[in-house]
C-alpha cells in the first residue's frame, strides 16, 4: 500500500511539471514574435514584414530600404541593414525614434531621426507616423558626423496587415 502511495505521489509530480514546462514553453516561444508590415513611404522607401521589432534591448531585424537623392551620395541608394523604431511618450520633445544602420567593407553607416507625429488606431493596433521637413538628429560614416539631412516620409506599423499569418 506504501508504494502505491509514492508511485501516485511521483506520477502526480511529474504530471504537475510536465503541464507546467508545456505552458511556460508555449508562453517563451510567443515573446518577440510579434510580426508586422512596416512600410516607409517618402524620403525613405521600403515596404518589408518584421518580427520582433523593436523592443528597447533588441534584437534590431534586417530591413531593406532606399534613400531618396535628399541624403548625399554615399547614403542614396538601397541598402539592407538593421533597424529600430520606437515612441517615447510625450513628455520628450520629441515623440518618436527611428534608426538604421548598415555596414559596407566594416565602415558603418548609421541615421537616427526623431520627431514625428504619431497617430494610433487603437482598435486596429496600426501605427502611422508622419516626419515632416525633418532634420535627421545623427547621421555618422563610421566615426566622422555627417551633415544634418531635411527629410519628409511616413512609417506604417500594421500588424494586421492581409499577407500576414
Amino acid at each position: 500500500m506504501e508504494s502505491k502511495r509514492i508511485s501516485l505521489v511521483i506520477l502526480s509530480i511529474t504530471l504537475i511539471l510536465s503541464i507546467t514546462m508545456i505552458f511556460v514553453s508555449s508562453g517563451l516561444s510567443k515573446r518577440g514574435t510579434n510580426t508586422e508590415l512596416i512600410t516607409f513611404t517618402g524620403d525613405l522607401e521600403g515596404s518589408q514584414e518584421i518580427a520582433g521589432c523593436c523592443p528597447n534591448a533588441g534584437p534590431n531585424p534586417e530591413y531593406t530600404m532606399t534613400l531618396s537623392d535628399e541624403f548625399s551620395p554615399e547614403f542614396r541608394g538601397e541598402h539592407t541593414g538593421k533597424i529600430f523604431m520606437n515612441s517615447f511618450g510625450r513628455n520628450m520633445p520629441w515623440e518618436y525614434k527611428f534608426q538604421f544602420w548598415w555596414d559596407v567593407d566594416g565602415t558603418e553607416y548609421f541615421i537616427e531621426i526623431r520627431g514625428g507625429e504619431v497617430h494610433r488606431d487603437p482598435k486596429t493596433k496600426i501605427v502611422f507616423v508622419i516626419f515632416d521637413m525633418v532634420e535627421t538628429y545623427k547621421i555618422w560614416i563610421g566615426y566622422d558626423l555627417q551633415d544634418p539631412v531635411t527629410v519628409t516620409f511616413n512609417i506604417t506599423r500594421d500588424p494586421h496587415h492581409p499577407s500576414i499569418k
